[in-house]
């Protein structure tokens, strides 16, 4: 089994990983007046971290900062694994 295993180029594989940040729920009315400028309050503090997702599963956490080659954009610093449920 090793053998078949090892001939996978897994380095030729793309996954689609997405960062979760949070969520809240909101009216249609509310959705509806929604503007430039406006801010929408999520369910999570700062501090909470993000999920790091392959598909609809939680891989690990993270937390929100910048590349640290000065050109500002946003990058998420791996935590740890998620925690088995």
């Amino acid at each position: 089994m090793d053998d078949i295993a090892s001939l996978i180029a897994t380095d030729l594989i793309q996954v689609q990983v997405t960062i979760r940040l949070g969520g809240t729920q909101l009216s249609v009315a509310e959705l509806s007046r929604l503007r430039p400028g406006d801010v929408i309050r999520l369910d999570q503090e700062m501090s909470d971290g993000v999920d790091i997702c392959v598909g609809d599963k939680v891989i690990a956490r993270g937390e929100l900062t910048t590349g640290e080659d000065g050109d500002n954009r946003l990058c998420v610093r791996i935590l740890g694994a998620a925690a088995q449920s």
